[in-house]
């Protein structure tokens, strides 16, 4: 038989120990920088947190004509936007540049949170209309069955009418 010979690779530290090991012979620049750099991972991450906002939102839209099932569904997304605007509101510690663009991350959170908010009434208000207009619609299919009713009986009379006519002349 082929026996093959394996290699296990066995960590002598910890990530956590080597890491702070490795932190605490930074130099202070090193160590803001560091830290500068932990804090653009964390502006990057709420960046892809606030696109996903951004598609959530692009859903909704496309979704206003559908029924009120859709809405509950909207509901649960708008409620996941504002735990996630609490969550940016929660990294509102970071240092200088990084603060501004955080700051401009949480106002476009808040922008869509109010522009679902538009969308729901949109989309009741829509229904409301779309009701007003089945009202009508039934309305006026009542009346045309009236109209042909109406339209039947006078066709009826112009028969008889032409009949005594008819009768008229050849008597």
């Amino acid at each position: 038989m082929n026996e093959t010979i394996k290699t296990v690779k066995i960590r002598a530290y910890s990530d956590e120990a080597k890491s702070s090991v490795a932190e605490s012979n930074l130099t202070e620049g090193q160590a803001y920088a560091l830290e500068l750099v932990k804090l653009n991972a964390q502006l990057d991450e709420e960046k892809n947190k606030t696109l996903e906002h951004a598609r959530t939102i692009e859903q909704l839209k496309a979704s206003l004509n559908q029924e009120q099932a859709r809405t509950a569904e909207t509901e649960k997304k708008r409620t996941e936007l504002e735990a996630k605007l609490k969550d940016l509101a929660a990294l509102g510690a970071a240092e200088g540049a990084n603060n501004a663009k955080l700051e401009e991350e949480k106002k476009r959170s808040r922008e869509f949170v109010t522009s679902i908010a538009q969308l729901k009434e949109s989309l009741k208000q829509e229904q409301a209309r779309t009701a007003e207009v089945m009202e009508k619609k039934d309305e006026l299919l009542q009346k045309l069955a009236e109209f042909e009713a109406k339209t039947k009986q006078l066709t009826e009379m112009f028969g008889r009418i032409s009949e005594i006519a008819d009768a008229g002349k050849a008597g």
